[in-house]
């Protein structure tokens, strides 16, 4: 199943991002700042591009699994394409990729559009009569909020 399906799964798919973003930004920490496999793997020439192409895989998929919008899987694509770039230019870049967190950007970025979009188990059908939906709609509707409502049937 590639698209999430219910709550359970976008729970799920968050947890993937969280994990993700951590191996590769901050599996050591100090204060503020941290470094991870994506830091660490640069230095050994290929693998930290394969380890960069292969996370950021997976937090563009994990944004595809929670059907977050084009635009937004297109910055993060952006955002680790010059990660993984940087990482390969020789000792500087190596340096920069300890500083350059594109993948805590990117996962941080899809957490963001996740949290505000609304999403709804089953179809729009399904969830046209609820009262949840028509609360949202309303307030939608009259300016209050400007969130994205995803139906997940």
């Amino acid at each position: 199943m590639l698209f999430a399906q219910s709550h359970i799964d976008l729970h799920n798919i968050r947890n993937s991002i969280e994990r993700t973003k951590k191996l590769s930004d901050n599996v050591v920490g100090i204060g503020p700042f941290g470094v991870g496999l994506d830091g660490l793997l640069t230095w050994i020439p290929g693998a930290g591009a394969l380890y960069s192409l292969g996370a950021g895989a997976i937090i563009i998929f994990d944004g595809v699994r929670a059907r977050a919008e084009a635009t937004v899987l297109l910055q993060m694509f952006a955002i680790i394409a010059v990660d993984t770039l940087v990482g390969e230019v020789p000792v500087a870049g190596k340096l920069a990729d300890l500083l350059f967190t594109g993948h805590k950007w990117s996962a941080d970025m899809l957490l963001k559009h996740m949290e505000d979009t609304i999403y709804f188990e089953g179809t729009r059908k399904d969830a046209a009569n609820s009262p949840e939906y028509k609360d949202v709609l309303s307030r939608i509707r009259a300016g209050k909020e400007k969130r994205r409502v995803v139906f997940l049937g």
